[in-house]
């Protein structure tokens, strides 16, 4: 059985390619600029959009893209030092 004979699977194998090469790229950037534990944070923030995009009736993807975007904003401003994510990241988790 030919897999490359099904469209689908020629562009899931182009996809994959083309998404590998970016991830290469951009966790190469990520590492070198120490950035790791950053990115993990807004990625963690990210879940509490999805949940508040669920809750709300909108899309969880758009709400997680915002709400991960608003945690940037306040992290780079300097608002979020380690005591105040210290506080607000558990909050978010408890659901109050």
């Amino acid at each position: 059985m030919d897999l490359l004979q099904y469209t689908f699977f020629q562009h899931a194998l182009l996809g994959s390619l083309l998404a590998s090469i970016a991830c290469g790229i951009i966790g190469t950037y990520i590492v070198t600029r120490r950035l790791v534990f950053i990115s993990g944070g807004i990625t963690h923030a990210s879940f509490g959009g999805i949940g508040l995009g669920l809750f709300a009736g909108i899309s969880p993807i758009l709400s997680a893209a915002e709400y991960s975007r608003y945690y940037r904003l306040l992290v780079s401003s300097g608002l979020a030092d380690g005591k105040i994510c210290a506080k607000i990241l558990p909050l978010q988790y408890s659901g109050r």
